[in-house]
């Protein structure tokens, strides 16, 4: 009897040398030694048999004997079966199935009689033997169960059996799961991960970049024949991109497969169901009855779908406030549904728009605007979605559910917003939100021109997005000249429109200057509530305004004051949770100024980089620190050109979003850098174009803050210190002095004093330039500034040194020159590391604003799991995934876990919806 050949042939290891060695779920298949029995269970294409094949190498190698029979290569017949067991056996050591060979008769009790024999030559054999049956869905003849059956009841503890299947074991295990004895590993088990993902299809696709790795990772949700697809996908079509490295669930890739190993699987029910489901992108069971029509019932479609699960063709979805229905509702696999959607699309076009048409009612009953309103469009009723997204974006304005609002209004196009002035307002938050500021300015602009279109409510609601809109263009003026409405709100105003001008009104004394009656307002008015619950983490929300105190401290530059706050803030807005994402991000994005000054500009990028994602911030002067610390974090690990580059980049986004004082402290910068490159020339026309901004604004207040007439002489200032003008350029500085003392930002003061210690020096001035240098390190050190005064000027550290040397020098100014210049050799040292690269707000892919560690979570949440199983799962404690998941709902400003796999799901989705409406 010549043996069934197993795998360890030539040919199966040269290809097994190119398998992913997935070594957490090797190390789970080595388990105890008292295991009896592993069963691999997943649908085709979950990677078993290459799992089986890795794992091979490792048993071969700690001189374990494998027999490997594949039930499907097997002709039908228990003979057939019980030759190629022993044959297989027999490849290990031929005195194995020695004794069994007279018992191989097709009956119950010749069967019992062989594997005891078997069982028998294992147990002499001595050495540990690895049984492994393959397609175990296979095996019809209940002679071949029950032999497998009896292989895990009799094994001797040198015998293990693997069994993998694509179906349910069609057998009971003697041993119970709990027991030990028996591990099983199932879909959830055998997905990659997404650090597996990336290895795989970097050793498929050495070129391929970690974050399309990453989306095709989401996309496959860590299928293995999916993956193994897409990079094929990705290495044909060659100088064309892929459109799965853009997040797109193209199904041509993926259709054959679906065809030939899923939907046989499927009845023609359950197909005709999830083709229905496709159009949605989440449904329940009396949705999908609604949906199929005649004849099905909840229970009937919940019966059909619910063991879809196991398969990982539908996951489940975690109730949110969208979904609180007391349903149990899932999504289906973005790719899966991406070659249904071709199905639906083939129907007749009567039938797509029912499904259309009734999910629309369907959402809408249940409150979900979302929802309805997109299925209303696909369903060519745009007068429908008009009145939904209305109703839809009042009712979740008032609840203080902006990001909701905004998500819920940018699925319209201008024939359905048509002439409707509310829709017009609510379409004007969305152009707010995506910076979309010119065409934000022309809908105000419209919607004020029509003054009798709005009611007293939504007219103050106009005022508001007229202040915000002034905010985000840093213009005080305009929003000096909205303050009488702003003041005067109507009896109708709802709640959290009211809300807002507290805040609004508190950054409008900030940028004048009126710091303590920008606190005040934070400080005595009433905070804001909804229905008798206080507003805290929106935007509008009283979280949010104590940043604002925090930044009134900042501005000053006293940093202490400032961080203490911010540190509160950001305690409690984690203690409040996910709805309290937009006091948590910026409060972040204002501590990147706490870590700037106190730990030096690498640590608050690599910060920003981590933590943030991009310098989208949620106002200008966070937008503004963040370009300049990410640049300081470049010049600090000695790219100077890369640091000239970024603020070329940063100049365009300003220059784009109408942001010319940031602009303008932008120019600043880079004048700074091309003097310290010796680049006068190029200094100079920095220069030029600063006096021409200044130009165009001649008219800003004495009193208002960030003048770029201030930004204007300070630039001025160091040119003259590059040209050897000392003098005047002396004079310059103690004007611009006074001028900040007026104004209260004694931070500028001090890198000011540093800058004429530097002058008096030159001039041959040693004492009065020693005693300028401790006027600011005692005004550094009690506002909290370090890299405000290493950032002074080229020659700084030298000239604080100098200040050391004094005799009796007050010791508490003592410890701080040590520190100044332990902050000053740190960034020295860190110039062997990559400086963290920066990235502005056009680089809008979800994928960007997350560490490949949140990302890997962030697919888990997709998955559902629990926390505790994320932890499991990833090999970190639940407080580390706890963590992780706050830092991802300040990055997407989600509002809790499902929020997080909905607005990955709608960005792998965003192409596919047009599919869902009906193949248009």
């Amino acid at each position: 009897m010549q043996p069934v050949p197993i795998p360890g042939t030539p040919a199966l290891r040269t290809r097994s040398r190119r398998l992913l060695v997935r070594q957490g779920l090797l190390e789970r298949l080595d388990g105890p030694d008292t295991r009896r029995c592993v069963v691999l269970r997943a649908p085709a294409g979950f990677g078993k048999s290459s799992l089986l094949l890795t794992w091979q190498r490792e048993l071969v190698s700690s001189d374990a004997g494998i027999a490997w029979l594949r039930l499907a290569d097997l002709p039908e017949g228990d003979l057939h079966f019980m030759t190629g067991l022993m044959s297989a056996l027999a490849g290990i050591d031929t005195a194995i199935p020695r004794q069994a060979m007279a018992h191989a008769v097709p009956d119950a009790l010749s069967t019992e009689r062989l594997v005891i024999a078997l069982v028998r030559g294992i147990a002499a054999h001595g050495r540990r033997v690895v049984l492994i049956v393959d397609d175990v869905q296979c095996a019809q003849s209940g002679n071949v169960l029950h032999a497998l059956q009896l292989l895990v009841e009799y094994a001797p503890p040198n015998l293990l059996c693997v069994f993998a299947s694509q179906d349910e074991l069609p057998m009971t295990l003697a041993h119970s799961p709990a027991s030990k004895t028996v591990l099983e590993l199932r879909n959830d088990d055998l997905r990659f991960s997404l650090p597996e993902s990336i290895d795989y299809l970097g050793m498929r696709l050495p070129h391929l970049d970690e974050r399309a790795a990453a989306t095709i990772h989401r996309l496959t949700e860590g299928w293995p024949a999916l993956l193994r697809l897409a990079s094929a996908d990705v290495r044909r079509r060659r100088g064309v991109q892929s459109p799965l490295l853009h997040g797109e669930p193209d199904p041509e890739p993926f259709a054959a497969y679906f065809h030939a190993h899923v939907f046989p699987r499927l009845s023609e029910t359950q197909l005709r169901l999830l083709t229905c489901c496709a159009a949605t992108t989440r449904f329940s069971a009396p949705l999908c009855a609604d949906l199929a029509g005649d004849g099905y019932t909840p229970a009937l479609c919940a019966e059909l779908l619910e063991p879809l699960v196991r398969e990982g063709l539908l996951s489940l979805v975690v109730e949110t406030s969208e979904t609180a229905t007391h349903e149990r509702w899932w999504h289906m696999h973005p790719l899966l549904r991406s070659v249904l959607l071709v199905r639906f699309a083939a129907w007749p076009e009567a039938s797509r728009l029912r499904v259309h048409a009734t999910a629309c009612h369907a959402f809408a009953t249940r409150g979900m605007h979302h929802q309805a309103v997109r299925h209303a469009l696909a369903a060519n009723n745009h007068e429908t979605a008009g009145r939904l997204a209305e109703r839809g974006a009042e009712a979740l304005f008032t609840r203080g559910k902006m990001s909701e609002v905004i998500a819920l209004l940018r699925q319209l196009d201008a024939r359905t917003v048509g002439d409707n002035a509310n829709l017009g307002l609510w379409i004007g938050w969305v152009e707010l939100a995506d910076y979309r500021l010119d065409d934000c300015a022309r809908s105000i602009e419209r919607l004020r021109a029509r003054p009798g279109a709005l009611d007293p409510a939504m007219r103050y609601r106009l005022t508001l997005l007229g202040c915000l809109f002034a905010i985000r263009n840093d213009d005080d003026d305009a929003l000096s000249w909205l303050l009488p409405e702003l003041l005067a709100p109507p009896p109708a105003a709802d709640e959290f429109a009211v809300a807002g001008r507290r805040n609004v009104l508190t950054w409008l004394h900030l940028h004048r200057g009126e710091f303590e009656e920008a606190r005040r307002i934070q400080r005595d008015e009433p905070a804001p509530r909804i229905d008798g619950e206080p507003v805290a983490g929106t935007l509008f929300g009283s979280l949010v305004g104590q940043c604002l105190v925090g930044l009134s401290y900042a501005i000053e530059g006293q940093m202490h004051r400032a961080e203490r706050i911010y540190r509160q803030v950001l305690d409690e807005a984690q203690e409040r949770g996910a709805r309290c994402g937009e006091a948590a991000r910026l409060t972040a994005q204002l501590l990147v100024e706490v870590l700037y000054e106190q730990q030096g500009p690498l640590v608050a990028a690599r910060f920003m980089q981590e933590q943030l994602g991009t310098h989208d911030g949620l106002i200008p002067d966070t937008t503004l620190r963040m370009i300049i610390v990410a640049n300081r974090a470049q010049q600090a690990a000695g790219r100077q050109r890369e640091a000239l580059e970024h603020l070329a980049q940063a100049g365009c986004f300003l220059r784009r979003y109408g942001m010319d004082r940031a602009l303008a402290c932008v120019l600043l910068e880079q004048l700074g850098v091309q003097l310290a490159n010796g680049d006068a020339g190029a200094a100079r026309e920095s220069l030029q174009e600063l006096e021409a901004l200044h130009a165009r604004h001649p008219a800003v207040g004495h009193g208002t803050l960030r003048r770029i007439a201030d930004v204007v002489e300070r630039a001025r200032i160091r040119m003259a210190m590059h040209d050897g003008d000392q003098p005047s350029t002396l004079e310059r500085i103690e004007h611009l002095s006074r001028h900040y003392e007026k104004l209260g930002q004694v931070g500028l003061v001090a890198a000011l004093q540093l800058q004429a210690a530097e002058v008096e020096r030159r001039l041959g001035h040693a004492g009065a330039s020693r005693a300028r240098v401790c006027a600011a390190l005692r005004l550094g050190h009690r506002l909290g500034l370090l890299q405000t005064l290493l950032g002074a000027h080229d020659n700084v550290l030298p000239l604080i040194r100098t200040a050391a040397s004094i005799p009796n020098l007050d010791p508490v100014l003592g410890f701080f020159i040590e520190r100044i210049e332990a902050q000053a050799r740190s960034q020295l040292d860190a110039r062997t590391e990559p400086a963290p690269v920066p990235r502005l707000r056009d680089d809008r892919r979800l994928t960007r604003l997350l560490t490949l560690r949140e990302a890997e979570i962030a697919e888990l949440l997709l998955q559902s799991l629990p926390n505790k199983k994320i932890a499991l799962t990833l090999g970190l404690s639940l407080d580390t995934v706890k963590w992780h998941l706050k830092n991802i709902y300040l990055k997407l400003d989600a509002h809790g876990r499902s929020a997080v796999a909905e607005r990955m799901r709608r960005e792998l989705a965003r192409n596919d919806e047009g599919s869902g409406a009906g193949g248009k």
